[in-house]
């Protein structure tokens, strides 16, 4: 006892109510000098009785396992100032409660929650911090019931899932997103966790119930968002089109049917897509007033050259010609450049070209903006690339990259451009032009696009590798030409001839995406096992990896789980991470 005088008599003059005092204590704590602590913690103590300080000794106490005095003081603390906070009250009803000594009724917090709502809060956390979850439920909902603007709605809707309660959780989410509007994003990213890609998911289950039952109540804007938010992230595209349709009045927005149309396309939704866009292009009035007929127009395109159904592409070119409807340069630029790809071309397939040159040139005088114009010079490229026209292709794609500058479109004129060099075969300045390319702008190259870039500056260091290269680049402009049976017949010929060279692994991985284009899963499998074997540790691991998961995945094999397990442990944050996590998502079901 002496000792202990002694200890406090040396240790106040270093105390203060201020942080460092607190810190001393701390310190003191993390020595484990639990004594010397709770001595300092008791000095701050009794300088302020209501600040830190006392939750800080009460955990010294219990450390101590001296019980009488943790009741002892969770009881004057809760007589002196329990109430103006009530959440003193919460330690003493716990530990009367746990130590079997007499001490306040629950009662007493419910009317402390009564005369004063806003104290609800740090009454519920403390209660939550004890495990009391439906107590603490409880005295929120007293305290909404008693002040409806204390809104406490959305810390309520978190303990409910705590406790199972899931359509209580969402009950109290949307009255927490209707009180706050800066809670939606918080709840849909909370929503979107914990729905499954089953329908019949708990949790999904649960929270369309509680919307549908919304719906049918009362027409509200935010429940109705909610609603399509939770069928789009489920995947019932078809749902989420019917509700859109039963609400569509003429003046509704177009938007949520043009997103869903396009994730239900991106989904392989394909006829629920199309019948969409024929839905929207019926709405001719509401088209107009929202100039919405260039997105409907080519969303419906990409929709049908997805499934090769090329007979509805030039059935909507012909009812929306060049010039039939204004603001369309997105849907004039694809229905061009459609026609020129898919069309019957005559045997002077110069004047073909010629024929779509001149189309691109009647589009830059409708539309004069640089980002447009750019883009027709980008397409204009292309298309001299496709017949071989290496040096127009290189003089379209430069104008390009003057009027498209430093965007996404403009690197892609960049990279083109280096890519016509590599393909008439210059070799040595493509890599120039792509080293730089890599250094400043590689993040908003497509996937593909990096692959070729990254394969040329690996391999030309070398006269032998050079080689390899002026033979690759052949399959390689087969490929960009649109020839793709040309092309793999090309690259097998040439996996013979490399068989024991750098660009082996190259080939293999080329070959197999486009086995993986046309739907030939066994074949890619094949070649991306050949990739893994080959590539070891090389820069196209990663991409093996991948798309073999996905073949054994398409190909509905027992070994795409543990494939898919395999990429996901490896790349937590790779390329194909998110594709990988959604077919992983699938087969947990």
């Amino acid at each position: 006892m002496r000792s202990v005088k002694l200890l406090s008599i040396l240790l106040l003059p270093l105390l203060s109510m201020g942080q460092n005092g607190l810190s001393q204590c701390d310190s003191l704590m993390i020595k484990r000098d639990f004594e010397a602590a709770t001595v300092c913690l008791e000095n701050l103590y009794a300088e302020n009785p209501v600040g830190p300080a006392y939750q800080k000794l009460l955990e010294a106490y219990l450390i101590l396992e001296d019980s009488s005095k943790v009741l002892k003081l969770a009881r004057k603390q809760s007589k002196a100032h329990g109430q103006s906070k009530p959440s003193y009250y919460v330690d003493y009803w716990h530990f009367s409660r746990t130590l079997g000594r007499r001490g306040p009724d629950f009662d007493v917090l419910e009317n402390l929650t009564r005369n004063n709502p806003f104290s609800a809060r740090s009454s519920a956390v403390q209660l939550e911090k004890y495990n009391y979850i439906e107590a603490a439920v409880q005295l929120y909902l007293i305290a909404e019931a008693t002040q409806p603007n204390v809104r406490t709605a959305f810390e309520r809707g978190q303990l409910h899932a705590q406790l199972g309660q899931y359509e209580e959780q969402y009950e109290a989410y949307i009255l927490a997103a209707r009180q706050n509007s800066s809670y939606l994003n918080s709840i849909k990213i909370r929503i979107a966790n914990n729905l499954s890609d089953d329908p019949e998911g708990t949790h999904n289950t649960a929270i369309k119930k509680v919307l549908y039952d919304a719906v049918k109540n009362s027409a509200d804007p935010l429940v109705e968002q909610l609603l399509l938010f939770v069928l789009r992230q489920e995947g019932s595209f078809d749902r989420a089109f019917t509700f859109m349709r039963s609400r569509f009045d003429g003046n509704t927005s177009i938007q949520p049917f043009l997103q869903v149309m396009r994730e239900a396309r991106e989904a392989d939704a394909d006829d629920l897509a199309v019948e969409i866009g024929q839905f929207l292009l019926a709405q001719k009035t509401a088209l107009v007033q929202q100039r919405g007929t260039n997105s409907v127009l080519l969303e419906l395109g990409k929709c049908h050259e997805k499934t090769k159904n090329h007979a509805a592409v030039f059935a909507l070119a012909e009812a929306y010609k060049a010039g039939s409807c204004s603001a369309c340069f997105e849907w004039e630029r694809y229905r061009a450049t459609f026609l020129f790809e898919y069309a019957s071309a005559p045997e002077d397939s110069l004047q073909h070209l010629l024929d779509f040159e001149s189309d691109l040139a009647l589009l830059r005088e409708r539309y004069p903006r640089n980002m447009q114009r750019g883009l027709t010079y980008l397409s204009q490229g292309k298309a001299n690339l496709r017949y071989g026209y290496f040096e127009d292709a290189l003089m379209e794609f430069a104008r390009a990259e003057a009027l498209l500058k430093d965007s996404n479109e403009g690197d892609k004129a960049r990279l083109q451009k280096a890519m016509c060099a590599f393909y008439d075969g210059d070799v040595s300045w493509a890599k120039t032009q792509l080293e730089v390319l890599l250094q400043s702008t590689s993040k908003s190259i497509a996937n593909d696009a990096l692959e070729n870039a990254l394969m040329i500056s690996a391999n030309s260091v070398e006269d032998t590798l050079m080689d390899g290269l002026r033979l690759i680049r052949v399959p390689m402009l087969l490929e960009a030409q649109g020839k793709t049976t040309a092309a793999v017949s090309a690259y097998k010929d040439l996996k013979n001839s490399l068989i024991v060279h750098e660009l082996f692994d190259d080939v293999c991985l080329k070959l197999g995406k486009l086995y993986v284009e046309t739907a030939q899963w066994e074949a890619a499998l094949a070649e991306f096992l050949l990739v893994e074997q080959a590539a070891g540790e090389g820069m196209w691991k990663e991409d093996a990896l991948f798309y073999a998961a996905k073949c054994r995945f398409e190909l509905g094999q027992t070994e795409a789980q543990l494939a898919l397990e395999a990429y996901l442990l490896n790349y937590p944050v790779g390329l194909y991470f998110d594709q990988a996590r959604a077919m992983y998502r699938t087969l947990a079901l």
